[in-house]
């Protein structure tokens, strides 16, 4: 973004209108520290954060999964939970694998 002759690269400034001020907070706080302390809904909205900007999520994916296990009986209460079995057993399937020991 920076490396070419786009308008980013010529004025250093970089405009994130897609995401909420909070969140963009926190990403820029995880890209410096490693570091995240989320909710459900911060995890949800850092990971397609991650996945826009092409980010290795691995320990952002490792804390929202602990987050996923720790309200594990709630969460699959949920109509979006039957939903995600739905469209994606895999990642279901990668949840439970966390959860289990």
């Amino acid at each position: 973004m920076l490396g070419n002759e786009m308008e980013e690269s010529r004025s250093g400034i970089i405009r994130i209108s897609d995401v909420s001020y909070d969140v963009l907070r926190a990403f820029i706080n995880y890209l410096y520290t490693a570091e995240a302390c989320l909710d459900e809904q911060m995890a949800y909205d850092l990971l397609i954060l991650a996945e826009k900007y092409e980010h290795n999520a691995k320990h952002l994916l490792e804390s929202a999964l602990s987050l996923i296990i720790d309200n594990m009986d709630k969460l699959t209460k949920r109509e979006e939970y039957t939903e995600l079995v739905e469209k994606d057993p895999r990642l279901v399937v990668d949840i439970y694998e966390a959860y289990l020991p």
